[in-house]
């Protein structure tokens, strides 16, 4: 090629200088950078490069990407020959890109993604090119540093990628195909968007410039504060809740795993919070956990990456988070995050969907994952507010996640059998946010229909027992319940006070609970609120078995992941006095000072500390059943081994019937099936009651360990009459 020089004479340009010059034009039409741009940046194999990796052949930069004859085709005078390698390719439940609908699994890369992977898959050498410089043909330029081997990206170099893709962001897929089936990513014709190829696919180049920017990694713009990813992913609620792990400022103490794998703000990674990590604090766009929309966790064993627990307890166990929730699931019974793997499967039932797991998954693949509680889109900061009317609502650390909310109660007894899915919004009273539809999500008929799962702490024996269905126990239909769902149905007016020796404070049945022994600076927090009209929330009575953790079911010294007795008074087993005052109801050598403000004076013998439930010793006190909770013995617990289904009853609510005493009353008033109880005649004012108990061999026995069929108990008379639950209720 010929042109006029600047003397008016024809004269020859030199390859060197005219390939020089098409390439920056190239460039320079690509992505707007220079020749002296890409010179700074490891993608300057050239022997001037700045950079560890290089040739010691030649000075050249563009070559090893470009050439401009004998191009492959695939690309912008493209210089090296196609990887010709097959990819295992991103797969996801809730990937909504795919060309194939309902499925879950991408194409194999296309266009200038394929260009990409050239180098970074491994299976080509960086030198590998199509026209060597110069005038030769094809042919290798020697290219060495850390992590090359023969020539390529090995395994040890942080820019090799590999064949296997399932770990990595998605690409070459069309964007629009993904919205809005997929409504937390943005608009293709709103917000812009990351830079698409001319077909519109998502590829390398939308996230990288290979020629160079100001920001580490060749990335199209900051990581800090989820600035680049948000360009895209527009995540149901993170913003406008927003996300305590949006906002939060907390650091890293520096013990234990380091929880960030990209170094935010000054250097060293003790600076960095969850503000600034935002969507890398929990994910990887490259090596996250494959399958589980790239999570990062490490688990601290093996140092893998694997998603689910590992990434939230990396930080919540006490070295970012202040609290430490790991060793919790390190308890003998605990909703076991540790114990279950890969089984936590969300998926988008219809277009648009948030991203939840199916009934069917739920029951077939059953598991404890920190994400079946907690959304980390929505979380905010704080537990749910203990007593009152609306003590039954969730606390804004569950915002965002998702429960289940029976369409009617049935008949009593009975349990609910068709439900509607609820999103947890507010904490405001009023919407569709009990703590129970949370629960009631997997332990209810909707997960395990009519084949409920065996109880992992089992019976009060240690065998095996089934669960039961909470919609069943606490039916609001039933004749007794613990007030998960709605207000008790047990609650005598307190004005005029149905009990004269309740004090004249107007509290009426509250007088029984902890809400009378204000705290120190006499503010009702926790237990000190909740009053005999409250509501609770399964948590109320589950939980951890120490004091001084964090709230939350996660895991207890106490089968079933039970609480215990955090008041420091009585036995430690009795943790139904955080609720129902100890004076009021006794323990173990203790007789209440207050034990007429029940209903019947307790205990109700009135044997004082001689009473077989009151003294210490085999088959008394807490001993007197299989629970080692003193009130079980009367009160719940009951198990029937004449029955098909095998189950622990009547804790939580009963509608059981009366039992064998001629005048025996429903046992389920009052839940006066207790582990030992057979009958129960209610008093009254005007006429004692009975309360018989089973005849028991304690060696065979599941839930009673004394027998106690010869103790008929005749009580004071009543305190107070409540001939049926319409006159103890509103």
């Amino acid at each position: 090629m010929s042109f006029k020089a600047g003397n008016g004479k024809s004269g020859n340009i030199g390859r060197k200088a005219l390939y020089a010059a098409l390439v920056a034009g190239l460039l320079a039409a690509a992505g707007g950078y220079s020749l002296a741009a890409v010179s700074a940046t490891k993608h300057n194999f050239g022997s001037l490069s700045p950079g560890e990796i290089k040739s010691g052949e030649t000075t050249e930069i563009c070559v090893f990407c470009h050439t401009p004859h004998n191009a492959n085709p695939s690309g912008p005078v493209w210089n090296k020959q196609d990887s010709g390698a097959t990819y295992d390719v991103y797969s996801s439940l809730t990937l909504a890109a795919t060309l194939e609908p309902n499925s879950p699994t991408l194409g194999q890369p296309t266009g200038s993604s394929k260009l990409c992977l050239a180098c970074h898959d491994g299976t080509i050498a960086i030198g590998s090119l199509l026209n060597m410089p110069g005038k030769g043909l094809g042919g290798e330029l020697g290219v060495a540093g850390t992590g090359i081997e023969e020539g390529k990206l090995s395994s040890i170099s942080t820019s090799h990628i590999g064949t296997d893709l399932m770990d990595d962001h998605p690409i070459s897929f069309e964007y629009s195909r993904s919205y809005p089936s997929n409504d937390e990513i943005k608009d293709p014709e709103g917000e812009p968007i990351v830079k698409l190829d001319g077909t519109g696919m998502m590829q390398c180049t939308s996230c990288h410039d290979p020629h160079g920017t100001e920001f580490p990694k060749f990335l199209l713009g900051s990581l800090s504060n989820g600035g680049l990813c948000q360009i895209c992913h527009d995540k149901r609620y993170w913003e406008t809740n927003p996300s305590i792990h949006a906002t939060s400022t907390a650091v890293w103490n520096g013990e234990g795993e380091n929880p960030w794998h990209e170094d935010m703000g000054e250097e060293g990674f003790t600076d960095d919070t969850p503000e600034m990590q935002s969507c890398l604090a929990c994910h990887r766009s490259h090596g996250g956990a494959a399958g589980k929309t790239l999570l990062k966790g490490t688990n601290p064993s093996t140092s893998e990456v694997e998603g689910e627990e590992w990434l939230c307890l990396d930080c919540h166990n006490g070295n970012v988070a202040e609290k430490d929730l790991r060793a919790q699931f390190d308890y003998p019974y605990k909703h076991d995050v540790k114990g279950t793997w890969d089984l936590h499967a969300p998926s988008r039932t219809y277009p648009g969907d948030p991203a939840r797991e199916t009934a069917d998954n739920l029951r077939d693949n059953r598991h404890a994952e920190c994400a079946d509680c907690h959304n980390p889109h929505g979380a905010m900061e704080g537990s749910h507010v203990m007593g009152g009317e609306n003590g039954n609502i969730i606390g804004p650390n569950i915002l965002g996640s998702w429960g289940v909310k029976p369409l009617f109660w049935p008949s009593a007894g009975e349990p609910a059998t068709t439900y509607e899915v609820v999103d947890f919004l507010s904490t405001t009273p009023g919407g569709n946010n009990l703590e129970g539809y949370l629960c009631i999500k997997c332990h209810s008929y909707y997960a395990y229909g009519n084949m409920p799962p065996n109880a992992p702490s089992g019976n009060a024996d240690g065998s095996t027992v089934e669960q039961s269905d909470p919609t069943a126990d606490f039916n609001v239909n039933n004749m007794g319940f613990h007030p998960v769902f709605a207000q008790g149905r047990n609650m005598p007016s307190s004005s005029p006070p149905a009990n004269p020796n309740w004090p004249d404070n107007g509290l009426g049945l509250t007088n029984t609970f902890r809400y009378v022994d204000l705290p120190a600076n006499w503010e009702r927090t926790g237990y000190f609120s909740v009053s005999h009209d409250s509501t609770v929330t399964c948590s109320a009575c589950h939980g951890s078995s120490v004091s001084s953790d964090p709230l939350g079911v996660h895991g207890s010294n106490e089968k079933w992941i039970l609480k215990s007795n955090t008041t420091g008074f009585g036995t430690a087993e009795n943790f139904c006095y955080n609720c129902h005052k100890r004076e009021v109801y006794g323990d173990e050598g203790y007789v209440g000072t207050k034990a007429n403000y029940a209903r019947v004076s307790h205990p109700p013998d009135g044997l004082g500390t001689s009473s077989p439930f009151y003294m210490q010793g085999t088959g008394t006190g807490n001993d007197s059943n299989k629970f080692g909770i003193l009130c079980l013995s009367c009160h719940g617990g009951w198990y029937d081994p004449t029955e098909t289904v095998n189950q622990i009853k009547g804790i939580h609510g009963s509608n059981a019937p009366a039992g064998t005493l001629e005048d025996s009353d429903p046992l389920g008033y009052r839940l006066m099936n207790g582990a030992c109880v057979e009958s129960y005649a209610r008093p009254s004012t005007y006429a004692s009651g009975r309360i018989v108990f089973r005849t028991i061999n304690p060696s065979t026995e599941k839930v009673c360990n004394g027998s106690f069929s010869e103790i008929e108990i005749v009580p004071e008379d009543a305190n107070y009459d409540c001939d049926n639950i319409s006159d103890c209720s509103f």
